[in-house]
């Protein structure tokens, strides 16, 4: 029985990845060939991951900042008003998107 072989097609992120710059602990680059037993190539991918986990620490500490505040300093409102005050929610919103990015 004959299989018909297809062809595999990697997603963007994948290429985004492996053009991504790779950098060691001492910040040296290091060749981005997929080596996974080299272990300057295993430092390289340990340091993407820390730099992701320092962006969602930041993200998070951004959005807990903006929790404390949102409840702790809740000005009175009147509930003749319908619309809001949506003006820190904005802000808020657009610290934590560039802190994402």
């Amino acid at each position: 029985m004959a299989s018909s072989r297809q062809d595999y097609i990697a997603p963007w992120w994948t290429y985004w990845l492996h053009n991504f710059p790779h950098l060691n602990f001492n910040f040296q680059t290091v060749d981005n060939t997929f080596k996974p037993e080299d272990a300057s190539y295993q430092q390289s991918l340990i340091f993407l991951a820390c730099v992701s986990a320092v962006g969602l620490g930041l993200s998070l500490l951004v959005l807990s900042a903006y929790l404390t505040c949102l409840c702790c300093c809740r000005r009175e409102e009147d509930e003749e008003v319908k619309r809001p005050d949506t003006c820190c929610v904005t802000w808020a919103a657009v610290i934590t998107g560039l802190v994402i990015w």
